[in-house]
């Protein structure tokens, strides 16, 4: 049976108190400390049932356990990896529910594959839908640039074409200089036709993309996820489909 789904919405999860800070704090602390290799010291103090717990909360798979083993060896300590991994299973109770799928899933971060079978359905739908809201706004926000970009360097090849048949014009230069001055000119325009073409591409499936994003969005505030719309840039690229 799937896990019981969170009543409060996700977005109102997303504050902490005095204690969810301390509680950060020591994440972070022990966050950083498993990236790093451990330590003599670390291997010798190191509280497993803790750092399973933190590893938990962060997705890590439990594949991190041998790097320790590995890393502690040399000082001839062994991980108790019973209290590491019932710690990491406290840790993935808490990293494994829909609304941290969701920010999972829309900060763009890749699927880890850990939660266990109970928590995986909930933390999968919060994942899906945060997903889907990355990805379409990404695509958005690229065409965009890229149109842009195209934009811009279509401007400044015309403003160069403009002093190039000025110049073409003077009485300064010779036969070879101009000819030289129209091979640019049309090199030049070959790049603003290919612009133009790829520009045209670009908007082509501007429409469909941004149904796709405002669809994806749609789906997570319905889940109560207080996703913002990007008017801003609805209307921008709006105006380059019209």
């Amino acid at each position: 049976m799937d896990a019981p789904r969170e009543s409060v919405r996700p977005a109102a999860r997303l504050g902490f108190g005095l204690s969810g800070l301390v509680i950060v704090a020591m994440v972070v602390v022990f966050a950083l400390q498993s990236c790093a290799t451990l330590s003599e010291e670390d291997c010798l103090t190191v509280d497993w049932g803790v750092l399973g717990e933190t590893d938990g909360q962060l997705g890590r798979p439990l594949s991190e356990l041998n790097r320790y083993r590995r890393d502690c060896a040399e000082y001839d300590v062994v991980p108790d990896s019973r209290a590491y991994t019932e710690g990491r299973e406290r840790g993935l109770a808490v990293y494994c529910t829909e609304s941290n799928g969701y920010r999972e899933g829309r900060n763009g971060a890749a699927d880890r594959l850990v939660c266990p079978a109970a928590l995986e359905p909930g933390f999968r739908r919060g994942y899906d839908l945060g997903r889907a809201v990355h990805v379409s706004l990404s695509e958005l926000r690229a065409s965009n640039d890229a149109i842009g970009s195209a934009r811009a360097e279509i401007d400044q090849l015309e403003s160069d074409i403009a002093d190039h048949r000025e110049s073409i014009r003077s009485d300064d230069l010779d036969d070879e200089e101009r000819k030289g001055l129209d091979d640019e000119v049309d090199s030049m325009e070959r790049r603003i036709k290919e612009l133009k073409r790829n520009i045209g591409i670009q908007t082509a499936g501007l429409a469909i993309s941004i149904a796709q994003y405002q669809a994806a969005v749609g789906a997570a505030r319905r889940d109560g996820y207080d996703e913002p719309m990007e008017i801003e840039l609805l209307q921008a690229l709006r105006r380059l489909v019209e």
